[in-house]
């Protein structure tokens, strides 16, 4: 690539940034408990309570159904209140749930997951609602980017490392030190505190102004819920391909070459992330969407694991770089005053997502055999890409909403005001 494409200067600006590497480390370190838990916690309900894999997916629906509804409330909070208050009641509560997990019953393990989900420490909007913050408009692709890197680096490690202590000790010992992990990582993100604020509106709150809330409707646009098909199409599409994977190796008895084939897809992605993150054009987030599905299908075609982990390449470099474009298209398209809100369902969405794309890929393994998974999350992907395109258009948005006063919630002017808000009460937020 041509440095007319790429500068690789714009990370260097990124780190510079004070706060910036801090909270980007916090974030992978608190990935790696939440990456291992739902891992162990199968293993738990399967091998200690004796129980079948249908249950222990139901337990692990119950906390995505949890963290998907709380995203939403939780990020709407730290918009209310700042950071500090949501991170503790989060971080006491995620804590208590893996410490006493392993010491409880299904029929009591069940609730306890759904409100724990509800309740957990809300790590990937709150590590973004921060970058957003903390960097210019045009820094946050690459700051994304960067954070999108790290989620892949926590989930290369945390399974492993998950899987390799409940091995060796056991389910209490396992989840407790899960819950030792999340205990520091929230005490690290409380005492870091990072701004979840735009400078402008940070001012205006000092001196005692009443920041606008924009209602829904003055937001929510097909546009902006095109962008949030895209973001659950993008983990329909990762998850169904990381079953897939596993399915086809069982299938060739080549179970031992997995780990080999995995870090050649997460190191795709890294790669894919970091030149994504130094482009200085802005792909569309449905375009990435496009490149990622339609990659998945030929995957299919593999006929032994290492032309597998060949074919995995394409579609792996564009996992991060599509994380990255849908939460930055989404910061512009939006109003500062509702970030948290926003990021909240950004996140709900890619919970979502997750949850669908594992059972659609199982499904298709069950019912035509274990190629036809990457076949079936290629073709959702696909499908998703064409409901978003019809419901919000091929342009994403790029126009950023006011923080206050209906002006720019940053001072640059590549995020001009949007229009103001509807009157309806009925759609107000707050």
């Amino acid at each position: 690539m041509n440095g007319s494409c790429v500068s690789l200067a714009v990370y260097r600006g990124v780190l510079a940034r004070r706060g910036v590497p801090a909270v980007i480390l916090i974030g992978l370190f608190a990935r790696i408990p939440i990456a291992a838990a739902p891992v162990v916690l199968t293993l738990h309900v399967v091998l200690d309570l004796g129980h079948g894999y249908g249950l222990a997916g139901l337990l692990g629906a119950a906390f995505a159904v949890g963290a998907a509804v709380g995203a939403p409330l939780v990020g709407r909070t730290v918009d209310r209140v700042g950071l500090r208050p949501v991170v503790a009641v989060t971080t006491v509560a995620s804590t208590a749930f893996w410490v006493v997990a392993p010491r409880l019953e299904y029929s009591a393990l069940l609730p306890a997951a759904l409100l724990a989900g509800l309740l957990s420490l809300p790590v990937f909007s709150v590590t973004r609602q921060a970058l957003a913050a903390m960097l210019t408009p045009e820094l946050r692709r690459p700051g994304f980017s960067l954070d999108s890197m790290a989620v892949e680096m926590s989930f290369a490690v945390g399974p492993a490392a998950g899987i390799a202590l409940y091995t060796a000790t056991s389910a209490a010992t396992t989840l407790t030190a899960v819950a030792g992990l999340v205990l520091v990582a929230g005490a690290a993100l409380f005492v870091l505190d990072p701004p979840v604020r735009d400078p402008e509106l940070t001012r205006t709150l000092a001196v005692g102004e009443r920041a606008e809330r924009p209602r829904l409707r003055s937001w929510l646009s097909r546009p902006v819920v095109a962008l949030l098909l895209v973001t659950s199409a993008a983990t329909v599409t990762v998850s169904g391909t990381d079953t897939a994977l596993s399915a086809v190796m069982t299938s060739w008895d080549a179970v031992p070459h997995l780990g080999l084939v995995f870090a050649v897809w997460c190191m795709a992605s890294l790669v894919g992330g970091f030149v994504f993150g130094a482009m200085k054009d802005r792909p569309s987030p449905l375009l990435v969407l496009l490149l990622l599905a339609g990659t998945a299908l030929p995957v299919s075609l593999a006929g032994s694991w290492p032309v597998l982990a060949l074919l995995v390449v394409p579609t792996g470099l564009f996992c991060a770089p599509l994380m990255a474009g849908t939460a930055e298209a989404l910061t512009h398209a939006t109003p500062a005053t509702v970030r948290g809100l926003v990021l909240g369902v950004h996140a709900s969405a890619l919970t979502l997502g997750d949850a669908f794309g594992a059972p659609l890929t199982g499904v298709a393994v069950d019912r035509f055999g274990a190629q036809w998974g990457f076949a079936a999350v290629g073709a959702a992907g696909l499908v998703l890409a064409a409901l978003a395109l019809l419901v919000g258009g091929w342009r994403v948005p790029a126009a950023a909403a006011p923080a206050s006063g209906g002006r720019s919630s940053s001072s640059s002017s590549s995020e001009p005001a949007v229009p103001a808000p509807r009157a309806e009460s009925a759609d107000a937020l707050a």
